[in-house]
Parts: structure tokens; sequence; C-alpha cells
């Protein structure tokens, strides 16, 4: 990159503190970028920092207020877009919309949707010989013959995000409930075969489809564990032949993206007799993924996820660190917030992350992210960890229990 300020578009809803690390500083350098940000309204009090020339607040999913304060940007402040960044997952594709339109370099719509719409990444992975589960686009036809050839299936939005929106079918009244209690057309949706064995995932800097640093946890408790209030545990996977299964299932689904640089998530499904795809994301992974990738590798993937987008050169990470991370997401049910989540002082606890203060009112949560508090913690092991977040956890929800405001786990 030159030494010459550039004009850079960022779009995004869930503020602009992720633009900058912990200790403040910025990934976009006013001396190397001036930045037009269309952010949440809710989130417009984030906006700080001598890179952003330009703010406009819009209503989160008022997309054509989005596009419209985008061509703003481009044409009628006087300065012309060079790059477009998003990190949240639901702004990819409008990301790769803009930059087509606005002939702006960088990931284009198509290129997004091998790794962001479920039925077109899976159509892909699939031609290059990947195990992916049996699907379709959701009918009830597709359903009622998936069911029959599997037996259990699942229902997801075709790009929808943490877990939400997403059906268990094990049996034709299942369907049948579902149709008739459905509050929005299925066109939207897949259907899938429901595949057994545990969940991990695999998180990569990515150069050209080659992955130059990686870790991989595991999923303690099913992604769907917010609508039972049950806290969901996830843990590094340490060094052995599980480790390796993955690095190497990764290694083959990132070669199908011989054009992609950047950041992976990588969610599959892992048991003694084989690894199967379950989903790829091109931008970070949420919960404790990004502290915990940045605790052994020194990394921040969000800066990765920005400089790649730009077209930045993607420097090599070192390799990860021998100790393991792993996070809680602890929920709490509808009402107002009336103890202070912040966890006990230990040195292993190295991020934490609350979405309530005392006395916001809370919603009850709809996705997998909407956790009350995220705590990432780290340990010599993977039982180390495992009982670090135990022990995060009954702090946590003995502090709800105690003013009447979590279910607490089964």
């Amino acid at each position: 990159m030159s030494d010459r300020v550039r004009e850079v578009l960022v779009v995004d809803h869930i503020g602009y503190r992720y633009y900058r690390d912990t200790d403040g500083r910025p990934f976009l350098p006013s001396d190397r970028n001036r930045v037009r940000l269309i952010t949440d309204i809710r989130k417009v009090d984030q906006a700080r920092g001598d890179e952003l020339a330009a703010v406009v607040g819009v209503p989160r999913g008022d997309d054509a207020l989005l596009d419209a304060a985008a061509l703003f940007h481009h044409t009628a402040s006087g300065h012309s877009l060079e790059g477009v960044v998003a990190l949240s997952e639901g702004l990819l594709l409008t990301a790769g919309g803009l930059r087509d339109r606005l002939g702006v370099p960088g990931p284009t719509e198509r290129q997004v949707l091998r790794y962001r719409d479920k039925v077109t990444m899976k159509e892909h992975l699939r031609r290059h010989g990947i195990r992916v589960p049996d699907f379709a686009p959701f009918t009830e036809a597709a359903a009622e013959r998936l069911l029959r050839r599997h037996g259990r299936v699942v229902v997801k939005p075709r790009r929808g995000e943490s877990s939400a929106g997403i059906t268990f079918l094990d049996n034709a009244d299942d369907l049948r409930r579902l149709l008739a209690s459905a509050r929005e057309d299925l066109t939207g949706y897949e259907v899938e075969e429901r595949i057994g064995g545990e969940l991990f995932h695999i998180d990569s800097v990515v150069r050209d489809g080659v992955p130059l640093a990686a870790t991989a946890g595991r999923s303690v408790q099913d992604t769907t564990s917010y609508r039972r209030l049950e806290a969901f545990r996830d843990v590094a996977v340490g060094p052995g032949r599980t480790l390796d299964r993955l690095l190497r299932f990764n290694r083959d689904v990132l070669a199908c993206y011989p054009d992609f640089s950047g950041v992976t998530h990588l969610e599959v499904f892992l048991d003694d007799d084989e690894v199967c795809f379950c989903e790829i994301g091109g931008r970070p992974g949420g919960g404790g993924i990004i502290p915990g990738f940045h605790s052994r590798t020194g990394v921040n993937l969000d800066e990765v996820t920005i400089r790649a987008q730009l077209g930045d050169e993607i420097v090599r990470p070192a390799p990860p660190a021998a100790h393991l991370t792993g996070y809680a997401l602890v929920y709490a049910p509808a009402g107002r917030l009336e103890t202070d989540l912040t966890p006990p002082d230990a040195d292993w606890i190295i991020d934490t992350q609350l979405r309530f203060r005392v006395g916001d009112v809370m919603p009850e949560p709809a996705g997998w992210n909407q956790a009350a508090a995220t705590v990432t913690v780290r340990g010599d092991s993977e039982a180390e960890v495992e009982s670090r977040l135990d022990q995060v956890i009954e702090v946590l929800e003995d502090r709800l229990r105690g003013t009447g405001r979590a279910g607490g786990r089964p």
C-alpha cells in the first residue's frame, strides 16, 4: 500500500469500537485512511477518531437508506470511495454489492455468496468433493424427501446468523407444525440432514486459500442452548489426533476458495468415522474467539478482516501458543438486570464482554450471540479451561439467581 490517504466506506451495525484494538489503536489509522462511516443509529456515540471524515446513522435493517448513504459518500461528498469494509456477518453481502455497484475493488457479491448463503456454499464445496450434508432449498416436498431418506432434518435460514430461526424436524408431524406456524415465507430457508457427532470450529487467517495460522474449538453445548437459557461453553482443542483431523479438513475446504484472503470461521461435525462440513463464514467467529485467537497468536482477527477487504498485505501470524483458551456465554431471561455481571478478578480471565449494565432492561435472547455476558479464559489443558469456565458460569448464574433473573443450567 502507498502512503497516499485513501477513502474508505465502513458499513457497520455492531459499533465502531470494534474497528480499534483494546488499547484504542485504530485499525484504519488517519495517516492512511479517511473513513466514511454508516453505522446503526443507536451506535453513533461510538464514532470517534481522527480518521473519521463523515458519519451517518441508519436504522438497522433499512437497506434502502443504507444504499442512499453509501451513494452520498461516494459522489455527493466529492470524494470517490476506494474501499468498502464490513465486519458484521449480516453486512458482508451488502458490502460486496456496494463494491460491485460503485466499482470498488475487494470481495464481490458473487464471491461472498459462496461463504454467506448456506445453499450456495454447500453446492460450491460439494462440486469440489467436500463431504457436506444432504441438502436442498426448502420446499415441503424437499423436506419430506429428506425426512424419508435420513429420518431427521434441520431447517435453517439460508443467510441466517447465530443459530436464530433453526428448527429440528423428526417426522412428518413436525413438518406440518412448522408449515402451520411459520411466520414468514420459508423460501429463504434450506433443509438438510442432521449430522451426528460433536460440533467443532476452526478459525483461520488465510492468504489465497491457504491457512497461515489456525486454531480449533469444541462446542460443549449445542448452539441453540440460548433457548433454554443454558450457558454455552467452548473449549480450544489441544494437540492430538482430533486437532490434526480438523486442521486437515480445514485445509481441504479452504483450498476450494483460492481467491479468498482474510479470516474464516469453519464449523464441522466430527465423529469416529468422518468429518462433515456444517458451514463457513468469511469473517471472525463470535463469542470469545477473537480474544482467544489474539491470546495465542498476537493477531486481531477483526484487523486482518479489514486489511484483507482493502487488499492490504496479510502478514503470517505466529504459530498458536501452547496454552489453550475457551469462552462461556451466560444468558438471562427478559427482565431488568439488578446485579453486576463482571466476573471476579482472576489472572486467567483474558476478556469480558457485558451486553447489559445494572438497570438495563434485557430482552429474551433470540440468538446464540445475545448473551448477557461473554467471558474468555486461558488454561494449560482442555480440562483446566473447562473447569475455569464452570467457575465463571457458577458465579454469574448465582448472581442472576440471587435477583430472580436466571434459569440456570439443567
